[in-house]
């Protein structure tokens, strides 16, 4: 079925920083030309797809990045870019605020010093200048962080420079080694045992402030998984991810793969220097990666662009196991208590949402727009089929945009 919801452009590798935990910019690929990079978001936008991501590297290194941008605002999709900030000057900013940029993601990782430890000498103030033109042109931004043992210390002080540079969203992320060719450097950013108190503590700080201060950041799960998986590199708790439907990653070089954490060259779903975006989606060798992923079972990841997977409940399973062991008298006093639990939780989603139902919308875009992408592109598709499976097709995806838009309905009533 038709699920994809956004794909993830990484147009270039190069980098004017050389941040200790990313070796990317070492990496030295042909990129996609500006010419290609169309065909994908044209192909894209047929799909359904809501957001392009523009990533690297450093994506603002690419001259063109305006106008691929203005370009996937005039196929009626949002445009999200990734970024260090350095770059973001007054006609930089002026001239996204022009391209129409949704949404602009800088990289902050703390205080200055510790920022500009990991990140080069004068890197915060570049990136905190970001986020003053940013906001100055009326360009919503967000901060990302990478947590490690450089910075978990410290970092619920990113709450703050959110609030005062006026960044709606901070996303946290616990470092990971696919930024590094050389994997022997991982274990110079794992914390020891010792530390899980300390991290657990800053990670219940940053949920408090967090609310506090109206900034909205990751699922609550997944903060709270952040020490345990810098203790010991392992993913305590493991939802159903559904990346592999929704999500499309695209590498500088035009390859695809099932997600960002699944990028060996046997994984590699195929060339988009050589076949169309549709293609790949509705091929047989990504639908056999799949499987294959699927079959063998995911060990999960701490990747924040699929953090949505930690916001899963466990509540139904978890009161099953806890009512089979207590008495008949009690269990009325269990249900007062998780009807009290939910209560209190259901508030603290409303609120939660309230905060960033300004920054999803910009994100993800119109739901229902992208209903109308996703039915029109049922019609247009490309695909050879015969017309009995293409009826199949028509009808399933109708009644998937049906069951969606409810579904988002009743979210946000």
């Amino acid at each position: 079925m038709l699920k994809l919801k956004e794909v993830i452009l990484s147009i270039t590798n190069r980098c004017n920083f050389h941040c200790k935990m990313c070796d990317i910019p070492s990496l030295k690929t042909e990129e996609l030309s500006t010419v290609e990079l169309k065909k994908i978001i044209k192909d894209a936008s047929g799909l359904g797809v809501q957001t392009i991501v523009f990533s690297g590297g450093e994506p603002l290194i690419r001259q063109d990045i305006y106008d691929l941008i203005a370009f996937t605002k005039s196929n009626k999709m949002s445009a999200c870019l990734t970024s260090n900030g350095s770059l973001i000057d007054e006609t930089a900013a002026l001239r996204l605020s022009k391209s129409g940029v949704n949404v602009v993601n800088i990289s902050i990782e703390g205080s200055k010093n510790i920022h500009d430890a990991l990140r080069g000498v004068s890197s915060y103030d570049l990136a905190v200048n970001g986020l003053v033109n940013l906001r100055k042109h009326r360009i919503e931004s967000t901060i990302a962080a990478t947590v490690s043992k450089y910075n978990f210390e410290s970092i619920s002080s990113i709450i703050g420079i959110a609030r005062e540079f006026g960044a709606t969203t901070v996303r946290f992320q616990p470092f990971s080694d696919i930024f590094l060719t050389n994997k022997a450097r991982s274990k110079d950013f794992f914390i020891n045992n010792e530390n899980l108190n300390v991290a657990t503590q800053v990670i219940e700080e940053i949920i408090k402030l967090s609310g506090e201060n109206k900034i909205a950041t990751n699922p609550e799960s997944y903060l709270r998984n952040i020490p345990f998986y810098l203790c010991t590199g392992k993913v305590k708790f493991q939802g159903a991810c559904n990346a592999l439907s929704y999500s499309c990653p695209v590498n500088s070089t035009g390859n695809v793969f099932p997600c960002w954490n699944k990028t060996d060259s046997n994984q590699c779903i195929g060339s988009l220097r050589e076949s169309n975006l549709s293609e790949l989606w509705f091929s047989e060798k990504r639908e056999g990666i799949i499987k294959s992923i699927i079959n063998e079972g995911c060990a999960g990841c701490m990747m924040s662009c699929y953090d949505e997977v930690f916001d899963k409940s466990n509540l139904k399973d978890f009161m099953a196991k806890k009512i089979a062991n207590v008495s008949r008298k009690d269990k009325k006093k269990l249900f007062n208590k998780f009807l009290n639990r939910a209560s209190q939780s259901v508030k603290g989603e409303l609120t939660r949402l309230k905060f960033s139902l300004r920054f999803y919308k910009s994100y993800k875009g119109s739901f229902l727009g992208v209903i109308k992408r996703r039915i029109k592109a049922i019609f247009h598709f490309k695909k050879p089929v015969d017309n009995k499976n293409r009826f199949g097709l028509v009808m399933s995806e109708i009644d998937m945009a049906k069951k969606r838009l409810n579904k988002e309905i009743n979210r946000y009533k």
